[in-house]
């Protein structure tokens, strides 16, 4: 069965309240590896290789929510790099170079699903997962004969945040300083007099 046929098949039967048995939700991979790890005042960030199976899909926002009830981290901030940087769609296999999508973390370029910056004063690790938000179509979402099938589906996977027990370096400077020039004043004091 072709791509066409498939989607028309999808939307009929979605039509009819079918809908959630009619396509395989697609499989999210976080890379290099799900678990951050970095010290207080660290950004760290996830890659991502996205696997699709059916239709076109639309990644629309991601976050980053600490299990079970999906709260935001105590740790530091994520942010969400594809709602506001990136236009990710993944086409399933059947389409031209489609089927996977892989992006990797970069902070500076603003790729992979997003950064998370662990605070200066965390400590602990968050266990939690990435969230994708997505709508599904049967073609590419900027063909104008594309029809949308479902609109704020979801794909996960679990990921976590640990801090290890050392500021980064600039971090560790700006809270040592003042104690250095505290002692140097002491020292110059005691050898003035």
């Amino acid at each position: 069965m072709n791509l066409r046929t498939r989607t028309a098949v999808a939307a009929v039967l979605w039509s009819m309240g079918a809908g959630g048995t009619v396509y395989a939700s697609p499989i999210l991979k976080l890379t290099p590896s799900p678990d951050l790890v970095g010290s207080p005042g660290s950004v760290k960030g996830w890659g991502f290789t996205l696997t699709n199976d059916f239709g076109f899909i639309e990644i629309t926002a991601a976050q980053f929510c600490v299990n079970p009830a999906c709260t935001p981290s105590t740790l530091g901030t994520f942010i969400d790099f594809i709602s506001v940087f990136n236009d990710i769609i993944v086409g399933d296999a059947s389409a031209p170079d489609m089927g996977t999508e892989s992006e990797p973390f970069d902070a500076l370029a603003k790729t992979g699903i997003g950064s998370f910056a662990i605070s200066t004063t965390a400590a602990g690790t968050d266990i939690g997962q990435i969230i994708l938000t997505y709508n599904l179509t049967d073609l590419d979402p900027s063909d104008p004969n594309a029809v949308t099938l479902d609109t704020g589906l979801t794909v996960s996977a679990n990921a976590s945040v640990s801090t290890t027990g050392t500021p980064e370096p600039g971090t560790a400077g700006l809270i040592f300083l003042p104690v250095a020039l505290l002692a140097f004043g002491r020292i110059y004091r005691k050898f003035r007099s």
